[in-house]
């Protein structure tokens, strides 16, 4: 496996392109604009209007919920009774996204990534015995960082935060596009954006 991935091999690959669409698709069905920042709250209690599909085409529901939780921002769960998908966040997560934390907006969009790109991974992994998910979890095989599941839900994240299409739009509006302009703008943190501006810069062409 590929230094610093610490995902397991999807089940799909996601270019970048097709991940910005994803990304897209997720702020339309919310109304978000492309140029402007996520309310992360809204995102996190509006999750049940987002659709998600899995290959066979079945809709699964999408919702959010707080749990008490030590030691972890929180995490995604297939619920194989209810048959939905759900995004737990902890106490303290739930309170920054009141602050609209760029941490706390990460985690969701990051989470979110996990709903939207592995649906089908996590109902299957949910039908396994605890044992044998730990199992499969030990059991990863060397991929490429775009085959990674964690590395997608990253990049899903950049894309729904800090969207190419509206990095575009802002620059047509004759704004300079700089880090700290991008983390201001997007309510993002320094890094985050500086990461994102990056990508944006280097391979414009494939994420539009």
């Amino acid at each position: 496996m590929s230094k610093g991935l610490s995902g397991v091999r999807a089940d799909q690959k996601f270019s970048y392109r097709a991940m910005e669409r994803a990304a897209t698709y997720v702020r339309e069905q919310l109304r978000f604009p492309a140029h402007e920042a996520i309310d992360p709250l809204r995102l996190f209690e509006d999750l049940h209007q987002i659709s998600i599909r899995q290959q066979d085409g079945t809709v699964i529901p999408l919702r959010g919920g707080v749990i008490a939780l030590e030691g972890s921002e929180g995490y995604t769960r297939y619920d194989r009774d209810r048959r939905i998908i759900e995004i737990l966040a902890s106490e303290v997560t739930y309170a920054r996204l009141e602050d609209a934390h760029p941490r706390a907006a990460y985690f969701v969009a990051h989470e979110l990534g996990h709903c939207v790109l592995h649906t089908d991974q996590l109902a299957r992994l949910a039908q396994m015995p605890t044992n044998q998910q730990a199992a499969f979890h030990r059991g990863r095989t060397g991929h490429k960082p775009y085959e990674d599941t964690e590395w997608q839900a990253n990049a899903f994240a950049s894309a729904l935060l800090m969207p190419a299409a509206g990095l575009v739009t802002l620059e047509d509006e004759g704004l300079e596009l700089s880090s700290l302009f991008v983390a201001r703008r997007f309510r993002v943190s320094n890094e985050a954006a500086s990461y994102r501006l990056d990508l944006f810069q280097s391979r414009r062409r494939d994420l539009l």
